[in-house]
């Protein structure tokens, strides 16, 4: 799906400078980084899901633990 982007001037240059650094296009550099955070996000959340269920099946314990 085809969009525009309009960046400011200083984060457009930013944008250049890192692309550049890359050897990529500006266009390739967003749409990399963007699939790298939507990756860390979905990460992220399954690893805070983790937590949850670590937490609730050691409910007990970690409440002996709050209470020594």
């Amino acid at each position: 799906m085809a969009m525009t982007l309009r960046l400011d001037p200083e984060l457009d240059a930013k944008v250049a400078e890192l692309a550049r650094r890359e050897r990529l296009s500006k266009q390739q550099f967003v749409i990399r980084t963007l699939a790298d955070v939507v990756q860390h996000n979905a990460q992220l959340s399954r690893t805070m899901a983790n937590v949850d269920r670590v937490i609730a099946e050691n409910r007990g314990l970690l409440d002996r633990l709050r209470e020594s």
